[in-house]
């Protein structure tokens, strides 16, 4: 499964740049709303590598190559979680630079918005991953439009009235079992998604 991650990792270095490039700036804009952005175009990287092996053909070459339905989509999911944990960790280390020249205090109420946003993208993995592997990206990419555009928008109209709306939310769910939650829900995906990317293959 090493090859798979190399060819996903050439095609984001070489032809993917601007899309690291624009996740990284929303991810350390000091502003929890635009973080979201960052969450979900994670997300999104699914579709950007779907695309690309649907461009060269990869569907065509992979009963040739000594890999597994399993193994393909397992490793996209592997991808799609690791990018979503790096611009966590984006966010949080721009917020320490920028929390020295007082903006936004790293306190309790960040960590809960930033968990709260993880949890979407994290939902939002698990609902359109399955889509894209049973549709294609040209279907798919329909869908998740729609999906990204209505999360983003409870995210940031939430965000934008403040945290009180979040922070009672959280009384009754914890912000650690939100994310346990979102977390299940992706891992669950993944195999409907083997089952769904098998079936548009033996076509």
């Amino acid at each position: 499964m090493k090859g798979l991650f190399r060819k996903d990792i050439y095609v984001l270095t070489s032809i993917g740049w601007l899309f690291i490039l624009m996740d990284v700036f929303f991810a350390a804009i000091p502003d929890l709303r635009f973080y979201a952005f960052a969450a979900l175009y994670a997300v999104m990287l699914l579709v950007f590598l779907m695309q690309s092996d649907e461009q060269y053909k990869w569907d065509t070459l992979l009963p040739m190559l000594p890999v597994s339905t399993r193994q393909v989509v397992l490793e996209k999911y592997i991808f799609c979680w690791g990018y979503i944990a790096l611009t966590a960790l984006l966010a949080v280390g721009g917020q320490l630079i920028w929390s020295r020249f007082g903006y936004m205090p790293l306190g309790p109420e960040y960590f809960t918005v930033l968990c709260f946003n993880l949890s979407l993208a994290l939902v939002a993995q698990a609902i359109i991953s399955p889509l894209i592997f049973r549709f294609g990206t040209a279907k798919g990419r329909l869908i998740m439009i729609v999906l990204v555009a209505v999360i983003t928008g409870i995210s940031v109209s939430i965000i934008s009235d403040g945290y009180d709306f979040i922070l009672s939310l959280i009384e009754i769910i914890r912000s650690w079992r939100l994310i346990v939650f979102a977390a299940a829900l992706s891992v669950l995906s993944l195999p409907l998604s083997v089952a769904l990317y098998g079936r548009k293959l033996s076509k």
